[in-house]
């Protein structure tokens, strides 16, 4: 059985006063985000702040140390404002996410089922939101986030737009279970929750990803579709790509690495909605 939040009086008034204060600071929302971010990335040490410097370099070889060190902490503005987004539209009816979200590639999936694949960049909240407004049921998996009340605030969150969860424990047979019943499952490649990985070329360098999308392609025949989500002013664009097909004896390696490969522009377009915090290559010194 998929993993129920924690809908306890506490949690859902904790998600509740949370929402209110976001939706209450209106036209502020991205300026305080912004504030919070910018601190949170001086009380770094200054090894973590050079680490998402480093990356930003190996992303974009030209940029100068002084330049990956300024996206560096863009990149931490900007995901403490996709939180305040997924906080915000916590939940949107299906009209006004239509409004806010700008779909591309919304034939793509208008039939069948299959395997949403993204990267840690945008807004991966906001963009199951929107895939969820053409009619897709969404699975997916949750590790815990922090604390276990923010965990459980998060999973009510997600389950109110109308996720499935699963634990990176049930996931195996969740996932597969969430395909056959006509689901759509939705993963993140570069940061993988748990279960099998591969190394693949991947922004620059040789990055370790989540082997599950293939393996669940090749098991189910459900297709990988990559999508991005990102913010323009104050609207996100969801990007759904032509889907890849996985045979089943296909390598996973290879099969990843394609998939990669057509996330990779989007992040290059927009760098400062990638959140590279942690190691990210596996060459790293």
């Amino acid at each position: 059985m998929p993993e129920r939040p924690h809908a306890t009086l506490a949690t859902r008034a904790g998600l509740r006063t949370i929402t209110t204060a976001v939706r209450l600071l209106g036209p502020l929302r991205d300026p305080v985000a912004s504030a919070i971010g910018a601190m949170w990335y001086l009380k770094q040490p200054a090894r973590v702040r050079e680490r998402a410097a480093r990356n930003h370099r190996r992303l974009a070889p030209n940029l100068r140390p002084a330049q990956a060190r300024r996206l560096a902490r863009v990149s931490y503005r900007s995901y403490v404002r996709m939180i305040f987004d997924g906080i915000w539209a916590d939940p949107l009816p299906v009209r006004a996410v239509r409004d806010i979200v700008h779909v591309d590639g919304a034939e793509r999936v208008a039939t069948g089922t299959g395997i949403l694949i993204t990267s840690h960049f945008g807004n991966w909240d906001i963009g199951a939101s929107g895939a969820m407004s053409l009619g897709l049921r969404m699975t997916t998996v949750m590790a815990p986030i922090g604390s276990r009340a923010l965990t459980a605030m998060v999973a009510l969150s997600r389950a109110r737009k109308g996720f499935e969860l699963y634990t990176p424990e049930q996931a195996a047979r969740g996932l597969i279970r969430g395909l056959r019943n006509g689901r759509w499952v939705g993963l993140m490649a570069d940061v993988p929750e748990a279960g099998p990985t591969v190394v693949v070329p991947f922004c620059g360098g040789r990055v370790r990803v989540s082997a599950v999308p293939a393996r669940l392609a090749a098991a189910t025949g459900a297709a990988i579709v990559p999508t991005a989500c990102w913010k323009e002013g104050r609207r996100w664009n969801l990007r759904i790509h032509a889907a890849i097909t996985v045979g089943r004896h296909d390598d996973e390696a290879d099969v990843m690495s394609r998939v990669v490969a057509v996330l990779e522009p989007e992040i290059r377009r927009h760098p400062e909605q990638w959140y590279p915090f942690h190691e990210v290559y596996e060459d790293a010194a």
